[in-house]
């Protein structure tokens, strides 16, 4: 069967539009999710997001169209910061305890401020939330970073048992050799980096030991 499903960090078209997938309408396709405690993936691609002029649209494998740096470079950043907060927001993990999240080649510059965001909303909204968004963020959210980004500190917000390594060689998110993402880790205990790099992948994806 099935060990993951993989879908962009967007929003669904419906017959009423688009709706963010943590909608009670999906609800259903998350019971079974639930369910099966199969892992989503969250995975990079073309979220339909629109540079409103400041830069020529379109995906690809770079950026700046190769001229120079534009904010088209943010579309993956901001489209898995909305899709990951509004599973947040919408409480999607206190319908579905089970639930498993995988963002993929995504990177992670955006999860200091998404923390900041659902501690201050958190604060904000006395109520609205049964449990800590944060700390279910915390439990159900693994995060792959790109090899640019800072290891320890996506270990320090979510924990180094939520942190994901990737290569997509000769994508851009990775490196020509694999594992000298290793000097990334040299802050880290041996049982961290076990966890980093293969066992956090192997718990999600169910592979035997």
């Amino acid at each position: 069967g099935a060990r993951c499903i993989i879908m962009r960090p967007a929003a669904p078209t419906t017959a009423s539009g688009p709706r963010a997938v943590s909608n009670p309408m999906f609800d259903p396709f998350w019971a079974r999710v639930n369910e099966a405690g199969i892992t989503v993936v969250a995975h990079a691609g073309d979220s339909g997001y629109s540079s409103n002029g400041y830069a020529v649209d379109g995906f690809g494998a770079t950026f700046s169209g190769g001229y120079g740096p534009s904010v088209k470079a943010f579309h993956i950043e901001r489209a898995a910061y909305d899709f990951l907060i509004t599973l947040s927001f919408d409480k999607l993990f206190e319908r579905f305890p089970n639930l498993r999240i995988a963002s993929v080649e995504n990177g992670s510059e955006f999860l200091p401020d998404l923390v900041r965001k659902l501690r201050s909303y958190n604060g904000r909204m006395p109520g609205y939330f049964k449990q800590d968004p944060l700390e279910l963020f915390r439990q159900h959210v693994w995060i792959n970073p790109f090899w640019e980004d800072n290891p320890v500190e996506i270990a320090q917000i979510v924990g180094a048992d939520r942190v994901l390594f990737g290569s997509d060689w000769p994508h851009i998110e990775g490196m020509p050799q694999p594992l000298d993402y290793l000097s990334e880790l040299t802050g880290f205990s041996d049982t961290d980096r076990l966890l980093i790099m293969r066992d956090n992948v192997r718990g999600l994806t169910k592979l035997a030991a």
